[in-house]
Protein backbone atom coordinates (compact mmCIF):
# COMPACT_ATOMS: atom_id res chain seq x y z
CA UNK A 1 0.00 0.00 0.00
CA UNK A 2 1.60 3.59 -1.19
CA UNK A 3 -0.13 5.30 1.99
CA UNK A 4 -0.72 4.53 5.90
CA UNK A 5 -4.33 3.34 6.27
CA UNK A 6 -5.85 6.27 8.15
CA UNK A 7 -4.23 9.09 5.22
CA UNK A 8 -5.97 6.83 2.79
CA UNK A 9 -9.04 6.96 4.80
CA UNK A 10 -8.94 10.65 5.13
CA UNK A 11 -8.61 10.85 1.55
CA UNK A 12 -11.65 8.46 0.65
CA UNK A 13 -13.94 10.26 3.53
CA UNK A 14 -13.26 13.74 2.09
CA UNK A 15 -13.49 12.42 -1.98
CA UNK A 16 -16.67 10.27 -0.64
CA UNK A 17 -18.47 13.49 0.55
CA UNK A 18 -17.64 16.01 -2.17
CA UNK A 19 -18.41 13.20 -4.52
CA UNK A 20 -22.17 12.47 -2.66
CA UNK A 21 -22.46 16.54 -3.29
CA UNK A 22 -21.52 16.56 -6.66
CA UNK A 23 -23.58 13.51 -7.55
CA UNK A 24 -26.68 14.64 -5.86
CA UNK A 25 -26.56 18.20 -7.16
CA UNK A 26 -26.02 16.98 -11.07
CA UNK A 27 -28.84 14.42 -10.12
CA UNK A 28 -31.44 16.92 -8.92
CA UNK A 29 -29.73 20.30 -11.23
CA UNK A 30 -29.32 22.26 -8.16
CA UNK A 31 -26.62 23.97 -8.27
CA UNK A 32 -25.66 23.39 -4.36
CA UNK A 33 -26.91 19.54 -3.31
CA UNK A 34 -28.52 20.44 -0.03
CA UNK A 35 -31.62 22.45 -1.90
CA UNK A 36 -32.48 19.10 -3.04
CA UNK A 37 -35.06 16.66 -1.31
CA UNK A 38 -32.64 14.03 -2.34
CA UNK A 39 -29.81 15.45 -0.15
CA UNK A 40 -31.67 14.66 2.71
CA UNK A 41 -33.25 11.28 1.23
CA UNK A 42 -29.63 10.06 -0.13
CA UNK A 43 -26.70 12.34 0.54
CA UNK A 44 -27.51 12.14 4.50
CA UNK A 45 -27.33 8.38 4.46
CA UNK A 46 -24.44 7.83 2.14
CA UNK A 47 -22.49 9.93 4.45
CA UNK A 48 -23.44 8.36 7.40
CA UNK A 49 -22.46 4.95 5.95
CA UNK A 50 -19.23 5.75 5.16
CA UNK A 51 -19.14 7.41 8.64
CA UNK A 52 -20.05 4.10 10.17
CA UNK A 53 -17.79 2.12 7.64
CA UNK A 54 -14.67 4.07 8.44
CA UNK A 55 -14.93 3.87 12.13
CA UNK A 56 -15.48 0.44 11.78
CA UNK A 57 -11.97 0.44 10.39
CA UNK A 58 -10.36 3.14 12.54
CA UNK A 59 -12.82 3.24 15.63
CA UNK A 60 -10.21 5.47 17.45
CA UNK A 61 -11.36 9.59 17.16
CA UNK A 62 -14.14 8.15 15.12
CA UNK A 63 -15.76 11.95 15.15
CA UNK A 64 -13.56 13.34 12.52
CA UNK A 65 -15.13 10.31 9.94
CA UNK A 66 -17.94 12.25 10.73
CA UNK A 67 -16.84 15.37 10.14
CA UNK A 68 -14.63 14.85 7.47
CA UNK A 69 -17.02 13.90 4.36
CA UNK A 70 -19.07 17.02 5.29
CA UNK A 71 -15.51 18.95 4.77
CA UNK A 72 -15.28 16.94 1.57
CA UNK A 73 -18.79 18.36 0.37
CA UNK A 74 -17.92 22.11 2.03
CA UNK A 75 -14.40 22.08 -0.40
CA UNK A 76 -16.68 20.62 -3.73
CA UNK A 77 -19.15 23.59 -2.85
CA UNK A 78 -16.20 26.54 -2.45
CA UNK A 79 -14.52 24.98 -5.89
CA UNK A 80 -17.60 24.63 -7.86
CA UNK A 81 -19.43 28.08 -6.46
CA UNK A 82 -17.51 30.16 -4.74
CA UNK A 83 -17.70 31.25 -1.33
CA UNK A 84 -20.45 33.25 -1.62
CA UNK A 85 -22.27 35.99 0.43
CA UNK A 86 -23.43 33.11 2.92
CA UNK A 87 -20.19 31.25 3.55
CA UNK A 88 -20.73 31.66 7.72
CA UNK A 89 -24.41 30.21 7.56
CA UNK A 90 -22.89 27.23 5.16
CA UNK A 91 -20.72 26.48 7.48
CA UNK A 92 -22.89 26.22 10.23
CA UNK A 93 -25.18 24.89 8.57
CA UNK A 94 -22.73 22.08 7.44
CA UNK A 95 -21.71 21.32 11.55
CA UNK A 96 -25.39 20.61 12.10
CA UNK A 97 -25.68 18.21 8.84
CA UNK A 98 -22.54 16.09 10.42
CA UNK A 99 -24.56 15.20 13.68
CA UNK A 100 -26.20 12.52 12.33
CA UNK A 101 -22.47 11.32 10.43
CA UNK A 102 -20.82 11.70 13.55
CA UNK A 103 -23.02 9.49 15.64
CA UNK A 104 -22.91 7.09 13.48
CA UNK A 105 -19.43 6.66 13.13
CA UNK A 106 -19.41 6.57 16.97
CA UNK A 107 -22.00 3.61 16.50
CA UNK A 108 -19.13 1.99 14.53
CA UNK A 109 -16.70 3.12 16.60
CA UNK A 110 -18.55 1.12 19.61
CA UNK A 111 -19.01 -1.90 17.54
CA UNK A 112 -15.37 -2.47 16.47
CA UNK A 113 -14.18 -1.90 19.80
CA UNK A 114 -16.62 -4.42 21.18
CA UNK A 115 -15.28 -7.11 18.47
CA UNK A 116 -12.06 -5.84 18.99
CA UNK A 117 -12.20 -6.90 22.65
CA UNK A 118 -14.29 -9.89 22.26
CA UNK A 119 -11.34 -10.84 19.99
CA UNK A 120 -8.63 -10.62 22.51
CA UNK A 121 -7.23 -13.71 23.90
Amino acid sequence: MLMKRPHALYLLAIVGGAVTWALVAQASGRREAWDSPLYFTVAIPLTCGLSFVLALFEPARSWRWGILPLLGQFLWMLLVQGPGNLLPLGVIVFGIFSIPSIATACVGSLIATKRARRDEP
